[in-house]
């Protein structure tokens, strides 16, 4: 019986695979009906079958949206842009761009993408999302119709500045002389959405985002992480040597198995940890890898015991019914042990709780990295995540800043004030002997370029401190209060750059590469000035500071010895004289002036802005603060009118 059923599934499966869907003259994308005529609905047809063509080809596909979805579609939910747009992601056959979103030369260098004799960011699906979908998100907002947006995006005819009468909302004709993308993306959304729910790959990879291969070759970084150099491919086509640049922070997708995800994962951790000296494995999580018996279950998963509780690794195809279904819970259950919601997006690789975590952690303090949130350090330890907010006074709102002491285990007493420990500056990466020709035929100058651009980034990061090891902040509830005379502060804690500060207004599809490249800074130094991270979207209007007394002296030497990559710059920016005069992008009031207070030990927002005799919410204003965390040495813009 068993034989004849499966004899039967698989004969299905054949006829199934062997037909081509017919296309209806209504279709559905994005949550709007988009009504095709005769000759429409033939183009769309002849996408569709040119798809079933080379089936190969179409399972190649399938598996790379796969592979991207978990790390894409967040970037999607965070522009409010429906999960159909991720039919677009994927590079079409047969058209003027192999980039990722159709994206050509020109809609890159709008957009503010890095097109060099080095990289080319078309063909990095992370960052050529992130620009895309602001720019459809500016669109949606204007049109009110996502396929509209689509359609515009696609021509590339709508301003920056677009705010058209709203469209249909629910409704789309579409017009025979349309992009010839749009019947790509329609037919590829069919297809997909018609085979992938019974496709399974011979070899299910996950994608891990490397994100510490500054200054690297791919050959080192794939035997830091012990995987083959051909997984580095297909989504590192933007880098067009084999050394990952230093003059930005790129991250390198590496395709891994559901077994090695955790490996490469602890791999890449510990690479994190080496870096800084003096730190040791904290040995968390505890993980063993529970045998297919262990766990009765009628469809295969892996289940590890993590932190003394059963979980479960998420495989490609997995979602929150199936993690819930395997765990014998329901999906409110579900989302609760791992604190979730119905909008996080399942990561692959990733092991997920199937029991309640503890109320308390087993080691009494955890120190916040570089980029780490308070959710991935409850998800560590095991412990739930309103403990941790619980026991260290935070808002659920709140970010923690690099290098706070969290509390694990009991609440932080009110007479405590917050502790920070200053990390240790991470060091350039050495260079391996046998890469030195390598190096010396691709970009010969450009070594001595990235080591002094790498020395003016590390002394920006290292501020002037006491060589403790703790750092101690007091909350804003505790020395609130308190008053201090103006005369108490330090002539060192002030600083005024008088004509070298610039301030800089967010235009539409600018980024902070695009901005830094501008002014000739680095965008590190971006982050530094302002108070931001590769984590902190961009805001349209919002002003940066610009310190042109820090621009880096050795930045025109990379570019001077490549006539190509000059080319390409005037694409992007028209050059201006070193002496221009600053255009109203940039403008500072005439009335105001701009001066740096220097965070001191146990000094709080309150406090600081009592001294400069400014407002607290001007101060965090300025600064884009989002809360009342700041740090030893930090550099606080301050505006005194003249």
């Amino acid at each position: 019986m068993v034989l004849v059923v499966c004899f039967f599934l698989s004969s299905n499966w054949a006829v199934r695979a062997q037909s081509v869907p017919e296309v209806p003259f209504d279709l559905n994308f994005a949550g709007v009906t988009v009504h095709v005529n005769e000759p429409g609905r033939r183009q769309i047809q002849q996408e569709v079958a040119r798809l079933y063509e080379n089936r190969t080809d179409l399972y190649r596909q399938i598996d790379a949206l796969r592979q991207l979805t978990p790390l894409l579609e967040p970037l999607l939910t965070s522009e409010h842009l429906h999960s159909d747009f991720r039919y677009a992601i994927l590079p079409a056959a047969e058209t003027d761009s192999t980039a990722y979103w159709g994206l050509t030369a020109e809609q890159g260098a709008n957009l503010g993408l890095r097109m060099t004799s080095t990289v080319d960011e078309r063909l990095h699906p992370i960052l050529a999302t992130e620009v895309v979908t602001s720019r459809l998100s500016q669109l949606y907002e204007g049109y009110g119709n996502a396929v509209r947006a689509l359609l515009e995006y696609l021509q590339s005819s709508a301003p920056a500045n677009l705010r058209p009468d709203k469209a249909d909302p629910m409704y789309l004709m579409l017009d025979p002389q349309s992009p010839p993308l749009i019947w790509k993306i329609l037919a590829r959304k069919i297809v997909f959405e018609r085979e992938e729910p019974a496709y399974r790959s011979a070899t299910p990879y996950v994608l891990y985002e490397y994100q510490n291969g500054v200054g690297q070759l791919l050959r080192t970084i794939a035997r830091q992480l012990a995987v083959d150099e051909e997984r580095f491919q297909p989504f590192n086509a933007w880098l067009k040597g084999s050394r990952v640049p230093t003059d930005k922070e790129y991250s390198v997708l590496v395709r891994v198995t559901p077994d090695e995800y955790p490996v490469v994962k602890k791999a890449a951790e510990g690479i994190l940890k080496a870096r800084a000296s003096h730190r040791l494995d904290i040995g968390f999580p505890m993980l063993v890898k529970l045998p297919s018996s262990a766990v009765k279950t009628r469809f295969p998963a892996v289940f590890y015991n993590i932190n003394e509780r059963l979980g479960v690794q998420a495989q490609p195809c997995d979602n929150l019914i199936t993690l819930a279904y395997y765990g014998k819970l329901t999906i409110d259950a579900f989302l609760n042990y791992n604190e979730l919601t119905d909008q996080d997006v399942i990561q692959p690789g990733q092991i997920y709780y199937l029991e309640i975590k503890a109320r308390r952690a087993k080691v009494p303090f955890h120190v916040v990295q570089k980029n780490q949130t308070l959710r991935e350090i409850a998800n560590i330890y095991g412990v739930r995540l309103r403990s941790l907010l619980r026991f260290n006074r935070i808002a659920p709102t709140q970010r923690v800043q690099t290098g706070r002491i969290i509390w694990m285990r009991e609440k932080r007493p009110l007479n405590r004030p917050v502790e920070y420990q200053q990390l240790p500056v991470r060091e350039a990466e050495p260079i391996e002997e046998d890469t030195v020709t390598t190096v010396a035929r691709t970009e010969p100058p450009a070594a001595p370029a990235d080591s002094l651009i790498r020395q003016q980034d590390n002394r920006l990061a290292e501020p002037s401190l006491p060589q403790s090891a703790t750092n101690t902040v007091a909350d804003p509830d505790l020395t609130g209060r308190a008053s201090e005379p103006v005369s108490e502060l330090p002539d060192s804690s002030w600083n005024e750059p008088k004509e070298n500060l610039r301030l800089h207004i967010v235009k539409p599809g600018q980024t902070y590469y695009a901005i830094a490249r501008l002014y000739g800074v680095t965008v590190r130094q971006l982050y530094i000035w302002n108070n931001l991270s590769e984590r902190i979207p961009l805001e349209i209007g919002q002003e940066l500071i610009i310190d042109l007394s820090e621009k880096p002296a050795s930045l025109p030497r990379i570019v001077k010895p490549s006539s190509s990559i000059t080319k390409a710059k005037k694409v992007i920016r028209k050059p201006r004289p070193a002496s221009a005069k600053p255009v109203d992008t940039f403008v500072i009031n005439p009335s105001e002036k701009l001066i740096f207070h220097i965070v001191k030990p146990g000094q709080t927002v309150y406090r600081i802005a009592l001294i400069n005799k400014v407002s607290v919410d001007d101060l965090m204003r300025w600064n884009n603060l989002k809360d009342y965390t700041i740090e030893v040495g930090q550099r606080l813009v301050i505006r005194k009118r003249k």
